[in-house]
């Protein structure tokens, strides 16, 4: 058992779990079993992948954000103090097993930060997942298995074609190159996971020069709970020196992906500082 939320995504809990691992006399012909959030998934499969060079791992996703998202892919790891996600391996799981009522068990601002993941993919497939979100009511996605599972096979499609990120898998980072520094400008504590990307969904949408559809996504943010405005008591600068942080980022600088219509992303656009500045300042009005 592990402390719940991002701050517990830390090298020395990787390092508790890996040598609870050895006294428990785990071998390479075992599997270890993620049974839980977000966390839960990318700690366990990162110690997966490097406990005796690499043993199975079972993701059973228990929040929302796990079973739309994280629990697919093999993205596995665990945050610096420097960037989210700074440490860590791909690392498929051998099987997912998710169970939709668990989501009945979720504190209710949990299951609310799992709508951004929702509405971020939908707006990368559009078409009818975008209108089935759209109309989606606050409470209402428990009991909707279809659009769960939507997510998780668009997800999949894409991961199936790049694995390890090196192109088309860079879509699924639309809102989390500005909700990663947010993340980690706060010490991974005051916005959760799901929070963090809702606001940096605003902001990837400001940059794509979408102010339509951009205030169509805030409002649908203010209806299923999600923040609309950055803290003024962060400061915007600090957010901005996160970002530099990203870690996508390449020789020719932070790459964002940009969306003027749902189901159309545009990958590894360069952008200038003034301009990603901007868009984080509107998060403060």
């Amino acid at each position: 058992v592990i402390p719940p939320g991002e701050t517990a995504k830390t090298l020395s809990q990787a390092e508790l779990c890996l040598r609870q691992m050895a006294v428990l006399g785990i071998t390479r012909s075992d599997r270890l079993i993620a049974l839980g959030g977000g966390v839960v998934g990318d700690i366990a499969g990162f110690c997966a992948h490097t406990y005796q060079r690499g043993i199975p791992v079972v993701q059973v996703p228990t929040t929302l954000v796990a079973q739309v998202d994280s629990a697919y892919g093999g993205k596995t790891g665990v945050d610096l103090p420097e960037g989210k996600n700074y440490v860590g391996a791909f690392h498929l799981p051998s099987v997912v097993i998710t169970d939709v009522s668990t989501l009945g068990t979720l504190p209710p601002e949990e299951l609310t930060a799992g709508m951004a993941e929702v509405i971020k993919t939908a707006l990368l497939v559009g078409g009818n997942l975008w209108q089935e979100v759209l109309k989606l009511q606050p409470g209402e996605i428990t009991s909707r298995e279809d659009l769960i599972y939507a997510c998780v096979r668009y997800k999949c499609r894409i991961v199936a074609q790049d694995e390890r990120d090196t192109g088309l898998r860079a879509v699924l980072n639309f809102g989390h190159t500005v909700g990663h520094a947010i993340e980690a400008a706060t010490g991974y504590s005051r916005y959760r996971h799901g929070e963090a990307v809702a606001l940096g969904l605003l902001a990837a949408l400001r940059l794509s020069d979408a102010p339509e559809l951009r205030q169509t996504v805030r409002n649908w943010n203010e209806t299923h709970g999600l923040p609309v405005r950055l803290d003024p008591s962060i400061a915007v600068d600090s957010v901005l020196q996160a970002v530099q942080f990203d870690k996508k980022k390449t020789a020719k600088g932070v790459g964002f992906v940009l969306l003027s219509e749902p189901g159309e992303p545009a990958t590894d656009c360069i952008l200038p500082v003034e301009r990603v500045k901007e868009s984080i300042e509107e998060l403060t009005l």
